[in-house]
């Protein structure tokens, strides 16, 4: 943590930046806890395609869970984003390591960029959005 004198961080102070890094920090963590309750929900449905492909086998009829996609790709869609998260986790990680170190403003400014960017979670806002349509969380 820089001194009084530093001009790291564009001029914060010690107590200020503390609180900054433990905000980032907390904010880190709850994003991998949601990415936690992301692959348990995965896993939930995975078990629910083994147990409908299972029923299937025995010639049951399948009631469907979603509006119009079959289970299996909900799975597939969920595992994906579970994935892409996950992924983006690891880099926030590395992010917050290396912005807490950082002292050169236009470096701080980067990793904001970076921060904001988001390079993993590509294109996953149609599919959340899609997935809430097809649970009926979010109506047409």
């Amino acid at each position: 943590i820089e001194e009084e004198g530093d001009k790291g961080w564009g001029g914060i102070k010690g107590r200020k930046l503390e609180m900054l890094c433990k905000e980032l920090h907390k904010t880190l963590e709850n994003l991998a806890k949601l990415q936690a309750k992301m692959e348990k929900s995965t896993s939930t449905t995975k078990e629910i395609c083994n147990l409908e492909n299972y029923h299937s086998g025995n010639g049951n009829c399948q009631t469907p869970l979603f509006h119009t996609w079959p289970t299996t790709y909900f799975y597939e869609v969920s595992l994906k984003l579970s994935e892409m998260y996950k992924k983006e986790i690891l880099f926030k990680c590395i992010i917050v390591e290396e912005l807490t170190h950082a002292k050169n403003q236009n470096l701080i400014l980067s990793y904001l960029s970076m921060w904001l960017y988001q390079p993993y979670a590509e294109n996953s806002r149609l599919d959340v959005e899609s997935m809430l349509l097809e649970t009926g969380h979010q109506a047409l």
